[in-house]
């Protein structure tokens, strides 16, 4: 390959994923600067919350409490960002506001803190009978995320600049070079380039959002010290002196202890002396005897160093996802260039398989952090009586049946239409899901929506395990199988944080539209993945499937093996979020561990696997998955500390890089099955075990999350030993009748 079309190459790649990881920065800044702005501006109803809940624990109710509106008043002259504010009571129905309020606007979940829209940032701040909402100025937030993308931009400016200067040196000093650059060159000096140009901008960005976060820690200082005074302003209004104020110390230590971020404060009539570690702020007082007094603020340094660790965090992930963009592209570009000359019509080709796998991993994940938030705010909308509840469910249900349906479904469109044709059907109802998602105006379009949207999951996951089990080679069906729970997981992982930053700084319909824009991309890479229209026979329906159940070593393995190990994933994908809840565990912490669980089966797959299969017998290395699995997960249970989860994390993970895949071959040797019927059979029990684990493992979650956890290791030993109970009496059954035969 000439070097000139090189340097051209990795500059455009380059440019791009720096667009790519600016923008995730940028949504992380805002995300961020929204927080802290909302929390700052939210302190200035303290007053009102502390008077409503003062009035209601003696019995006044909310609609005949008078004076709400001054007090709504009261709070809007505290902050020139407060532009409305409204009181709600617990059924959400508006008892009086202040200013212009878009009455629609309501609390989707008790997880939202604040919403953005047009006109302003909604913030809700709940007390004891119901709800403030108050809609703040957007103009502060907006001018600072323009300054931090005007700062990125300079940074994206200067990062490329590097690359370019690097390239052309690369260029110059190979002019000399007769021999055409090799495909190992230009991968090493394509990784070293974009994953340095990621760190780099990372790096400056964790830099950037520390001192960001420092200033904004003064804003709360400067937010709480305005609450002080108006509170101290309005006793003397009454009459009273400042002297004669009691009770100063207990009421500054009960505002501190709403004020997460502050750790002490104190008042004094002198001005403090210069290298006070606190910071000091003048209050001035409607109290011509005292005049000015002083707050000086302590700075919870325990919080704010939190605080800090998960902005890194958050920073750290962000830098990983592109680094997996970059590796992607790179292992793509090379291996194509490598492989193409090689390429035979009618076979997988894995370079662009492997490309297939990790965008419609990236495309139909984006929303999974947020459907069931999206559902209850439809629900919401409709006023319906608590007992129509179950309805803001029901996408999540219509999904999981459309998925199951595809299940069943996928051998007979396989027998009938091909491969190719399938997963061309398949990533076209996602795509068809996704459109439907993003113009969803009510409840009921969205459970169609994600009925159909469920036929993607159904079909196209299936398909390809279905695909790779009808492989003669075995050799061939397990490098399939690991080149798809390599991608897949990548996808995922990157999936998951691009689509919750996106919602959060725009709107939910915006995920679906870039989900289908990436589905529609998804419909290319098929054909570039080599699948063929090649039709199946009876192999591939269901009921033949079911007709493999008279085996009963079929019975057995898929009954005591497969269910359970199926049920395991619920510590990754349940228990352990929870458990990292009960011990303080961050959201970006626990994203951050979970998304080590995504990278060790991404990468280790391959010669993992590879080492399994060349050393153990299908049979035994499942058992051995299992007693692993269960051992792992055990210790943890019996431990319950933080260390013993992420070992277990990280352990179920490794353990997982050949399990899933020798799963495919363990019935290989029982004469009378085929591959491919087993491989369905064993999807439709796994899909079992994804149902009523759910509610084995929730049923105990009263001994916490290490208790219930304990379930699924109960689950898996019982497995386990039944299987080889069962499987060894039912070998020794089958050759007391060979010998007697």
């Amino acid at each position: 390959m000439k070097r000139v079309r090189i340097v051209r190459m990795v500059l455009i790649v380059s440019a791009l994923l720096l667009i790519f990881s600016a923008a995730l920065n940028c949504m992380a800044h805002r995300r961020m600067r929204a927080e802290v702005y909302v929390h700052a501006e939210n302190l200035n109803t303290v007053g009102i919350v502390r008077k409503l809940d003062y009035a209601i624990g003696f019995g006044k109710p909310l609609e005949k409490f008078y004076g709400l509106d001054l007090l709504l008043d009261h709070a809007m002259e505290l902050s020139d960002n407060i532009l409305a504010a409204e009181v709600l009571d617990r059924e959400g129905n508006s008892i009086i506001n202040a200013g212009t309020m878009d009455s629609s606007i309501r609390q989707s979940s008790e997880g939202e803190d604040y919403r953005l829209e047009d006109d302003g940032i909604y913030s809700f701040v709940d007390f004891g009978e119901g709800q403030i909402v108050i809609r703040l100025n957007r103009a502060q937030l907006d001018h600072d995320v323009k300054e931090y993308i005007s700062w990125m931009a300079k940074l994206f400016a200067s990062i490329l600049a590097m690359i370019t200067v690097v390239l052309l040196i690369y260029y110059l000093l190979g002019r000399k070079n007769p021999n055409p650059a090799s495909l190992k060159q230009m991968r090493v000096l394509s990784l070293i380039l974009l994953v340095g140009g990621q760190v780099v901008m990372g790096g400056f960005a964790t830099v950037y959002d520390a001192v960001s976060y420092q200033d904004s820690v003064t804003q709360i200082e400067d937010a709480a010290s305005q609450v002080v005074q108006a509170d101290i302003n309005e006793v003397l209004d009454k009459g009273m002196k400042y002297s004669e104020l009691k009770k100063m110390d207990e009421y500054l230590n009960n505002l501190c202890g709403e004020i997460q971020e502050l750790s002490h404060m104190e008042l004094s009539e002198a001005k403090p002396e210069e290298g006070s570690q606190m910071d000091v702020y003048p209050l001035f007082l409607r109290d011509d005897s005292s005049g000015v007094v002083y707050l000086s603020a302590a700075t919870n340094q325990d919080m704010v160093r939190n605080k800090m660790i998960n902005h890194i965090i958050d920073t750290v992930i962000i830098i990983m996802v592109s680094i997996f963009v970059s590796l992607e592209i790179i292992v793509f570009i090379t291996s194509h260039l490598k492989e193409r000359a090689q390429r035979k019509e009618g076979e997988i080709y894995f370079p662009g398989f492997r490309l297939f796998v990790f965008v419609s991993g990236v495309a139909f994940s984006l929303d999974s952090g947020f459907v069931s938030v999206f559902s209850r705010q439809l629900y919401e909308r409709m006023n319906l009586p608590d007992s129509m509840s179950f309805l803001s469910g029901m996408p999540n249900t219509l999904q999981s049946l459309s998925i199951v349906l595809g299940l069943f479904g996928c051998g007979f469109f396989i027998s009938r239409l091909g491969t190719r044709k399938t997963l061309l059907f398949g990533i076209g109802m996602g795509v068809a899901g996704y459109v439907l998602c993003a113009v969803s105006v009510n409840l009921p379009i969205f459970i169609a929506a994600r009925f159909v949207f469920g036929f993607c999951d159904g079909l196209v996951i299936n398909t390809i395990r279905l695909y790779a089990s009808s492989q003669e080679d075995p050799d061939m069906h397990n490098k399939i199988l690991v080149t798809y729970f390599a991608a897949i997981n990548l996808g995922i992982c990157c999936s998951v944080v691009i689509g919750g930053l996106v919602a959060d700084v725009s709107s939910y319909a915006i995920v679906f539209c870039l989900g289908a824009l990436l589905g529609v991309a998804c419909l290319f890479f098929i054909g570039f993945s080599g699948f063929s229209d090649q039709k199946g026979g009876s192999r591939m329906s269901f009921t033949g499937a079911v007709r493999q159940m008279r085996y009963r070593r079929v019975f057995i393995f898929m009954l005591f093996l497969v269910v359970p190990i199926y049920i395991a994933p619920l510590f990754v994908e349940y228990t352990f979020p929870l458990f990292g809840d009960e011990i303080g565990f961050s959201n970006s912490l626990v994203s951050g561990c979970l998304m080590l669980n995504f990278l060790i089966i991404a990468y280790l797959t391959d010669p993992i696997s590879e080492w399994v299969n060349k050393r153990i017998r299908p049979r035994k290395a499942i058992v051995a998955y299992v007693l692993l699995q269960a051992a792992s997960i055990g210790q943890f249970v019996f431990f319950r500390t933080a260390w013993s989860a992420i070992l277990a994390l990280i352990l179920t993970s490794l353990w997982d890089c050949f399990g899933m895949v020798v799963i495919d071959s363990v019935l290989d040797d029982v004469k009378g099955t085929t591959g491919e019927q087993n491989t369905l059979l064993q999807m439709i029990f796994g899909k079992a075990g994804v149902v009523i684990g759910p509610v084995l493992v929730t049923a105990n979650l009263s001994k916490g999350a290490a208790g219930a956890t304990g379930t699924i290791v109960i689950i898996l030993l019982s497995g386990v030993a039944l299987y080889l109970v069962l499987d060894t009496l039912t070998g020794i059954k089958e050759k007391t009748r060979k010998v007697k035969g």
